[in-house]
């Protein structure tokens, strides 16, 4: 027999210790079977649980219903506190809104808008002999440069000259001048002026002016002015257009379940201010104020109510309103003054009538579900039945009648 020796890499060799890698080994799990028999006492168990559990039922009627339509007259009066159904009155109340709006309006008129420049400036007088000079209002000054025109605002006496430590001094007053006409172009930082009057005198070259300071505020322009016709049209809008809003404000504040009538509403503006008055120098200018709104209104559920009972009047007091098939609508509506508002109506509804629970029951408790359902569709007063039962495998209504639940179904457009 040969031996085999196992011959290692010298890299290996050389190396003290050596192990070999050994794979893990995998343990087999152990698979726990549950006998057949007790399987099926299981699945048994689960069945008569849900066998002998008792499930819920939901059963919906659908009642055979007749329209009755009639007419009545009702009045909504604010004198009653609380609906009265024999003499078909329902209390109104009174809704309210104020505001104080105010808007701005331009005005049309234009005017020109000019001024005259104006200053203080010196007149000088060094006529010979020595002799003072009185000028009227009103006299012309003539301007170098520019060659404009200055009037006198007033009348005024030049001084004589005179010789002071022995130097000739020419006598001189301040004078306010104003230009001739308005205008920018006589505003002037400097001039000379003549005196245009005295040509031909002895006193035309001895006579003459100079500024002291410049010649300002001459300007010309147009500007905006407030019309007589622009306050009546801005009144006019601001009624028109505030009447209007406070109408719109109230119904918003109106609650849904309330009836009211557009026509009914009443608005004034208890007063009205202008911010200016006619021939004011502005482009625009305001309006302002305040404004009350009110209407009577009704409740919808008030008229329902009495509307409701008038069904009643014209069918068996044992039927039942069909919920939601009431409708009506007014036909005419009309004043009777304090004593509030006549309203006419012509209305529509649908009525039932079913035996009580307990005659119902009768014919579920404990049934088939189709028998139940053929039960009760055989009376008279039925339409249409549906049955739900729950669990879905069950077949039989519940023997408890706190198990069964019974709704009403309508048709209804």
């Amino acid at each position: 027999m040969k031996k085999i020796y196992d011959i290692l890499p010298p890299d290996l060799a050389e190396k003290k210790e050596f192990k070999l890698q050994e794979e893990p080994i995998k343990k087999e799990r152990k698979r726990v079977r549950v006998p057949f028999k007790w399987l099926g006492i299981i699945v048994l168990g689960l069945f008569l649980v849900a066998f002998f559990v008792e499930g819920r039922s939901v059963v919906t009627i659908y009642p055979k219903t007749e329209e009755i339509s009639g007419e009545e007259t009702i009045t909504a009066s604010l004198k009653q506190g609380t609906l009265h159904e024999e003499n078909k009155i329902v209390p109104a109340i009174v809704f309210s809104s104020d505001l104080e709006p105010s808007k701005d309006y331009p005005a049309t008129g234009i005017t020109d808008k000019d001024k005259k420049a104006k200053a203080v400036i010196r007149v000088f007088n060094k006529h010979k002999p020595e002799k003072a000079l009185t000028l009227i209002k009103g006299t012309r000054l003539f301007s170098v440069p520019g060659e404009l025109i200055y009037r006198a605002t007033a009348g005024f006496t030049i001084p004589q000259a005179k010789t002071i430590d022995g130097k000739f001094t020419p006598g001189y007053i301040d004078v306010e001048v104003e230009a001739d006409q308005a205008g920018e172009n006589y505003n002037l930082s400097s001039a000379i002026f003549s005196v245009p009057g005295l040509s031909g005198t002895e006193y035309y070259s001895s006579i003459w002016a100079e500024t002291i300071n410049p010649i300002t505020g001459g300007f010309k322009s147009e500007v905006s002015m407030v019309l007589q016709k622009d306050i009546d049209n801005a009144k006019a809008a601001f009624e028109n257009e505030f009447l209007a809003k406070g109408k719109e404000e109230l119904k918003k504040s109106i609650p849904a379940n309330y009836v009211f009538f557009e026509e009914n509403f009443v608005s004034e503006i208890s007063s009205m201010a202008l911010s200016v008055k006619a021939g004011e120098e502005v482009a625009s200018f305001t309006v302002s104020g305040k404004i009350k709104t009110e209407t009577e209104v009704f409740r919808k559920e008030d008229v329902e109510a009495l509307l409701t009972n008038s069904i009643k009047n014209l069918t068996s007091e044992t039927k039942k309103l069909v919920p939601g098939s009431l409708s009506y609508e007014i036909l005419e509506k009309k004043s009777k003054g304090n004593d509030g508002l006549e309203l006419k109506i012509s209305f529509t509804g649908k009525t039932y009538w079913l035996p009580d629970n307990a005659f119902l029951l009768q014919n579920i408790l404990g049934k088939n579900r189709d028998y139940a359902t053929s039960l009760l569709e055989g009376l008279p007063e039925v339409e249409r039945v549906e049955i739900k039962l729950t669990p879905f495998w069950k077949f039989s209504n519940p023997n408890d009648k706190d198990r069964v639940e019974i709704k009403l179904g309508f048709y209804l457009p």
